[in-house]
Parts: structure tokens; C-alpha cells; sequence
């Protein structure tokens, strides 16, 4: 009776000790190569050449552009800002983080309730958004610190005094937004800043989509948020919020 049981046991012992193995030493390799198969994958997709999409998909591509072409952004809304905005708005899924120089200012994304400022010894150099509900900056002395994201707690810090041979570059530059970010476009665009101007371009044909008109200079323009479909943009002294529109 014994033997009838051991041989199960040993196996199901044997399948135990593989799972084991695989989730604490194994480094998550399978989910890795899974990732990175997707990651090539899209990227191939991605870089596809625009004269090859009606051979490869024996489509009349003209007509079928025709509807994706229906993009704008409009103003949701707009807020008058105390202070001069240094850097590019930052956010996550609730607040909207703000940079003069060296103080952080904290918003509610949907309020514009200030949550928390922050002042700190030297100007903030760069901003990121960190696991763990952080904030990491370097300063322009060449200290790493980090803050709580919801109370502005001040967290570690290391005084690396590292040489920065550009202080800032923070100038406008063209924002992509690609499919997997929205659904709702069938190719990326490309979010276009100027000096009193937004344009959206076709990202494959560099076609004019729409242009938004400022009254005031632009300075700074946030990455695209997927989960609300906006942008938010530093004008004058200004910080708006525009929705991209897909009709």
C-alpha cells in the first residue's frame, strides 16, 4: 500500500521543489522572456515602413486612415499659477506635481486642491516618479533624495556631488503617443509645441492633424496621460489641462 502511494507523493514532491525553485531563484525568466518576446514584437510592429502596411495588409490604407485623422485637443481647463514653473508637469494616477526652481507644489488632478509644498535647499535638476509612492530628485549640487508622494516626507538622500554639464534642458520637444498608450488611434501621433501653438501630426506621414492656439508662450508640456487621455501644458502663468479628442 506503501508503494502503491510513494511514487505520486515523490512526483508531486518533485513538482513542488521546481515551483520553488523557478519563483525564488529563477528570477521571474520565464515572465522576462515573455515580456521581451512582446516588447520585440510591438516594436517590430511599430517600424513597420508606411509604404509597406497595404502590401502587408492588403488594405486600401487611404480609407482606412480617413476616420484616425479626427483628433483634437481641447482646453478642459486652465488655472492661474503663483509661481513660475521650472520644469515639466509631472502626475500619477491622483495628483498633478509641480517644480519652481527649488519647491515642489502638489495638486489633486480633478480639485486643483494643493495637497503639499515642499522647499528644499537647492534647485531641483531632474524629477521621477519612483516605486514605493516616491519621488526621486537630484538636486543641482548633485544630491539623489527622495519624498513621500502623498505627504512630502522627506525619505534617504545621497550626497554624490556628481558634474552636470548641461544644468537643465527642458526645452519643448515633440511628445509621441503611441497605440498602446490609446487604443483609440490606429497609428501614433505626435504632440507638436511651439511657441503659441499645439499641433497633432500624423506620426507616420508628418501630416498636419489639428492645431490649438495660445494666447501666451508656452514653456513647459507634460508626457501624455493614458488613463485620462490629456495633456497638461505650462502657458504664461498658466497650467492647463487638455483632453485629446478622438471623434
Amino acid at each position: 500500500m506503501k508503494k502503491k502511494y510513494s511514487i505520486p507523493i515523490i512526483l508531486i514532491s518533485i513538482v513542488i521543489i521546481i515551483s520553488i525553485y523557478y519563483v525564488f531563484f529563477k528570477e521571474n525568466d520565464i515572465e522576462i522572456q515573455l515580456d521581451r518576446s512582446k516588447m520585440i514584437f510591438n516594436q517590430t510592429i511599430r517600424n513597420i515602413e508606411i509604404e509597406r502596411f497595404p502590401i502587408i495588409l492588403q488594405l486600401d490604407f487611404d480609407r482606412l486612415l480617413k476616420d484616425f485623422k479626427t483628433v483634437s485637443l481641447s482646453k478642459e481647463w486652465s488655472t492661474e499659477i503663483e509661481f513660475d514653473i521650472t520644469h515639466p508637469p509631472f502626475f500619477d494616477l491622483k495628483n498633478i506635481y509641480l517644480i519652481s526652481f527649488d519647491k515642489i507644489a502638489v495638486y489633486d488632478k480633478n480639485s486643483m486642491q494643493n495637497i503639499w509644498m515642499k522647499q528644499l535647499d537647492h534647485n531641483i535638476r531632474t524629477f521621477s516618479l519612483i516605486d514605493g509612492n516616491n519621488i526621486l530628485i537630484t538636486d543641482i549640487n548633485g544630491t539623489i533624495l527622495t519624498l513621500n508622494r502623498s505627504t512630502g516626507e522627506s525619505g534617504w538622500s545621497h550626497d554624490y556631488r556628481m558634474t552636470f554639464i548641461h544644468e537643465y534642458d527642458f526645452s519643448l520637444k515633440p511628445i509621441q503617443i503611441t497605440y498602446n498608450e490609446d487604443k483609440r488611434l490606429l497609428t501614433g501621433i505626435l504632440i507638436v509645441p511651439l511657441d503659441k501653438e499645439i499641433n497633432i501630426l500624423d506620426l507616420l506621414s508628418g501630416q498636419t492633424l489639428f492645431t490649438l492656439d495660445f494666447e501666451d508662450y508656452i514653456y513647459h508640456v507634460s508626457e501624455y496621460d493614458p488613463i485620462e487621455n490629456v495633456i497638461y501644458v505650462a502657458y504664461g502663468n498658466r497650467l492647463g489641462k487638455l483632453l485629446l479628442q478622438k471623434k
